[in-house]
């Protein structure tokens, strides 16, 4: 009886440390271990940062999409400066360049005149927020000036 409990013995052994080394395995990684399953934390030196759009490239993105629409389309979209999300001074920006690559195209063609709307765009918009947001008020011919001193 003794010589059959010995093969379950051994199996049982067997088991006991193969199940303590694996386990004992999962345990012991160090912290200097990259295990392939773990996602990259924000604070990795590779990871790629986020980037925020700035208001001058939101511009030239603006004045580029709506100036080949313009010139593309022939007529125009038939939409005003507001419903293209254009403020007035963007407005003013995407006018000048579509003069000028309406005459750059008729004279060198539709690429040359691409070319001139991002370089056109990109200077207008770059000059028009140098120094960050404009602040200027649309309203400001029409307001009554506030004497001062006056609550």
């Amino acid at each position: 009886m003794r010589t059959r409990a010995r093969p379950w013995a051994r199996v049982r052994i067997a088991l006991v440390c193969a199940l303590a080394a694996a386990g004992g395995l999962a345990g012991c990684s160090s912290s200097d271990d990259a295990t392939p399953h773990a996602a990259p934390s924000a604070s990795t030196p590779n990871s790629p940062s986020p980037h925020a759009t700035s208001p001058a490239e939101l511009c030239t993105h603006l004045i580029t999409y709506w100036a080949k629409q313009e010139l593309d389309e022939g007529q125009g979209s038939g939409l005003d400066y507001q419903e293209k999300g254009l403020s007035d001074g963007q407005n003013a920006i995407l006018l000048t360049t579509l003069t000028a690559a309406r005459a750059e195209r008729a004279a060198h063609g539709a690429a040359a005149g691409d070319r001139l709307i991002e370089q056109r765009a990109q200077r207008g918009c770059a000059e028009r927020y140098r120094n960050g947001t404009p602040t200027t008020d649309p309203w400001a011919q029409t307001k009554l000036p506030t004497p001062t001193g006056s609550p």
